[in-house]
């Protein structure tokens, strides 16, 4: 009888403890919220790129001709510049130089190289930050310095400009 009592008191304990560890575990008891909130980081500032061709540029042999100029802009940060990356296609592993596919044609090909007061971004090498954290930067656009011969065409000079920070 003894055994009896004991084997129910070690049953009573058992079952005291199990119910006092399942009142001790949250759970939701509602519906699950959620709130959001927008995190918006502004730009610092604008850019703006003026791309200016030469005119009167006939067909024939060329080398080192200038063809344009640009000019880039940024309000509220340092200027910096590329190649439109689908308008024009690097040359020699070189992001400065560029192969420029005629408009008419698109088998004439004109060989070109950008110059500026900037330097590559390591990161972003295809980019050019103008030196000295500049706002402002004066880019010109020849063809290459090896002669070439230039057919008749329209050949499109696209370049972007972004406010950079790196």
């Amino acid at each position: 009888m003894e055994i009896i009592k004991n084997i129910k008191r070690v049953s009573a304990i058992a079952i005291l403890v199990a119910g006092t560890a399942g009142v001790a575990q949250a759970a939701p008891v509602s519906a699950v919220v959620t709130g959001t909130g927008n995190v918006v980081f502004q730009e610092t500032g604008t850019a703006a790129i003026t791309v200016t061709p030469e005119t009167n540029l006939t067909a024939g042999l060329h080398n080192n001709t200038l063809i344009a100029r640009a000019t880039a802009t940024a309000t509220g940060g340092q200027i910096a510049y590329r190649w439109t990356p689908d308008a024009s296609v690097v040359r020699n592993n070189d992001n400065t130089q560029r192969t420029i596919s005629g408009r008419t044609d698109a088998s004439n090909k004109l060989d070109v190289v950008s110059t500026a007061a900037a330097a590559a971004s390591q990161a972003y090498p295809q980019w050019f930050a103008a030196n000295s954290n500049a706002s402002t930067l004066d880019i010109t656009v020849r063809t290459t310095p090896v002669s070439q011969a230039v057919a008749a065409d329209t050949y499109v000079v696209s370049l972007d400009a972004a406010v950079w920070a790196e």
